[in-house]
This record gives C-alpha cells, sequence and structure tokens, in this order.
C-alpha cells in the first residue's frame, strides 16, 4: 500500500470515527482528542499491517 491509498483509506476511517463520535443513542459525543487518538492508532495498526505483509512477501522470497 503506498502513501497515497492510505490517505484515502484513512479518510474513509475518519468518516467512520466522526460518525461514530456523534452518537445519538448515548447522547454522549468523544471529543476531539479522543478522535485524533483514535484515528492515529487505525493509522498505525494498517502501517503494521503493511510492514508485516511486505516482511513475508520478502521471507517467502
Amino acid at each position: 500500500m503506498n502513501d497515497n491509498e492510505l490517505k484515502k483509506i484513512m479518510i474513509e476511517i475518519d468518516l467512520i470515527i466522526n460518525q461514530l463520535a456523534e452518537c445519538s443513542f448515548c447522547k454522549q459525543g468523544m471529543d476531539l482528542k479522543s478522535r485524533k487518538v483514535l484515528s492515529e492508532l487505525f493509522e498505525l495498526k494498517i502501517r503494521q499491517a503493511c510492514q508485516l505483509k511486505q516482511a513475508e512477501v520478502k521471507k517467502a522470497s
């Protein structure tokens, strides 16, 4: 996955996070700091998954 693909995925994830943050069920939205932390966590996990996949491909070669 390249940086452009990651950016597109992160935009979609941020949209989902924002929808979850505006929860009408519990009437308590998520604050901006929590949204940012959650977004950073998703990005970190996606990057880690890509690194693992690349390592597996190199190992199999």
